[in-house]
This record gives structure tokens, C-alpha cells and sequence, in this order.
């Protein structure tokens, strides 16, 4: 830009972003589909996509604020800059995810400048990390669903780390909902709602895996609904141990065989919640 001073809004909002050798990461295709709500304040918005000062892409508001951008990331992290002949402004360390629609809802202000999240959905295909890789997205305003349709959901082998701590979780249409073996981990931690549901089991663990679902530091509504059609809703094996952690035993888990199922050495915490055998 010429002539101009870009204004970085720094909003402190949380945002923790750790990958290395992930499946996720490093490549798959990301969307953008999104609106600035209050465009008609601003006239025609350019809306431009960068990660370390790259462009990635660049796309126009229609006459409703709505824009799309289409692009590949290789930190996890970008920043979106909103031109217009009124407005300048950019919002920076926005997470994104691999394989991913993300659904923003922005506000824009000026005097003073300022760039507000109204809404903050990922649309994320189902996700499988091995060896060492490490996902980690801790978003207050994030609102997660995975839907495979009819494939597995979330898998973790190896010493993998998946960890979400976000608004809400939603997993749903899974043959299998959450996997683990290994020694890998899946921590899926919520202010509101969070649910697994699937065909086959819904949760199921092996060996020395961990597995936490429950509420987070700060909840504010937060409930667990996990449901499996036809086996278990909690199938856990090995010495692999299972937490379910509700806000105020919000919790409901039920299975066609069986709500839990636990063999080996396996350890299933489910204090609390109501348990449902087909």
C-alpha cells in the first residue's frame, strides 16, 4: 500500500499453536468463507490473507460483506488485512487448520480501529496424526465440528498429541469417533458443548494412550454427550487411561453394547455422568 499506515489490532485471545510433523499441517487446503457484517459502512472491502508478510490471497466483499479466500498455510498462523477507502486495518495470529472451511463473522470499527470476532466456526475434515506429530489450538471463540460421513473422525497413533480447547466441539456421523494407540493423547476441552457420536465406538483406547473430555479451566455451559449406535460408547483397552470431566456432571454416555467397556489394565473416570447399555 501507498500512502498508508497499516494498523495492527492486537487482541490477546489466547491463541496457542504447536505442529511438528503433522498430517495436519504443512499444506492441506484451507477456506475462508466469511463476512464483515457492517461492509455497507465501508463501502467494497479488499480482503487480503498473508502468513509472515505473504500473500496468500486477496478477495473483494460482495454487497453483502461476504468474501472467500482459498489458500495453503505452513505456520498455522495468518493475518487478514481489510482495505477499504474508510478502513486499514489488520488482525493478526488468526489460527487455521488443514483441510478446513472456516466461517468467520468480523465487525469493523473505526475511531478508534478495531477488528471483532462476532463468530468463529472451523469446519474441519476428520483428522489423523501419527508419530510425533502435535496439534495443539486453544481458541475461547472457536466453535469445532468434525464431520466424516460415515469414515473415522479423529485418530491419534504413535506419541501424537492432539489438543483442543476451544467454545465447543461437536464429532459427529463417525464410523469411529475418537481413536488412540500408542502412547499418544487426545485432550478435547470445552467451554460449552462437546459431542462424539458414531456408528461404531465412539471412544476407544489401546495401550498407553490418554484421553480427557470435559470442561475447561473457565466453562461456561459445558456439557459431555458421548454415543456410539452399535458397540461402545467407551471401549478401553491396554493401560490406556480415559477421563470424561464434565461441568457439574453434565454428561451423558451411551453405547448399542455397551455405555463403557473396559479391559487389560485400562483405567475409564466417568464420575458423575449417566451411562445408557443398548
Amino acid at each position: 500500500m501507498t500512502g498508508k499506515n497499516v494498523v495492527v489490532i492486537l487482541l490477546v485471545l489466547g491463541i496457542t499453536f504447536t505442529l511438528f510433523n503433522c498430517d495436519t499441517g504443512g499444506g492441506g487446503n484451507i477456506s475462508i468463507d466469511s463476512k464483515v457484517s457492517n461492509s455497507a459502512q465501508f463501502g467494497e472491502i479488499t480482503v487480503t490473507v498473508l502468513e509472515d508478510g505473504r500473500r496468500l490471497d486477496s478477495d473483494k466483499t460482495d454487497d453483502g460483506g461476504n468474501f472467500n479466500l482459498r489458500f495453503r498455510s505452513n505456520t498455522g498462523f495468518v493475518s487478514l488485512r481489510f482495505e477499504s477507502d474508510s478502513f486499514d486495518a489488520e488482525r493478526p495470529n488468526l489460527r487455521v487448520t488443514d483441510d478446513s472451511t472456516i466461517l468467520f463473522d468480523f465487525t469493523l470499527q473505526q475511531n478508534p480501529t478495531l477488528i471483532t470476532i462476532n463468530s468463529w466456526q472451523v469446519l474441519q475434515d476428520p483428522l489423523f496424526l501419527r508419530n510425533e506429530s502435535e496439534l495443539v489450538f486453544n481458541e475461547k471463540l472457536a466453535d469445532i465440528a468434525i464431520d466424516a460421513d460415515g469414515g473415522d473422525c479423529l485418530i491419534g497413533t504413535g506419541s501424537s498429541v492432539i489438543t483442543f480447547r476451544v467454545k465447543s466441539i461437536t464429532i459427529i456421523n463417525c464410523r469411529e469417533g475418537v481413536r488412540v494407540q500408542g502412547t499418544a493423547s487426545v485432550i478435547l476441552e470445552a467451554d460449552e458443548d462437546i459431542t462424539v457420536s458414531s456408528n461404531r465406538d465412539a471412544v476407544i483406547s489401546f495401550d498407553d494412550t490418554f484421553v480427557r473430555i470435559g470442561e475447561t479451566s473457565d466453562p461456561v455451559d459445558n456439557s459431555v454427550l458421548i454415543q456410539s449406535a452399535n458397540l461402545n460408547g467407551i471401549n478401553a483397552a491396554g493401560n490406556s487411561v480415559v477421563e470424561i470431566d464434565p461441568q457439574n456432571n453434565q454428561c451423558s454416555i451411551s453405547g448399542g453394547r455397551r455405555a463403557v467397556n473396559v479391559s487389560g489394565n485400562a483405567s475409564v473416570d466417568t464420575d458423575g455422568c449417566t451411562l445408557s447399555d443398548g
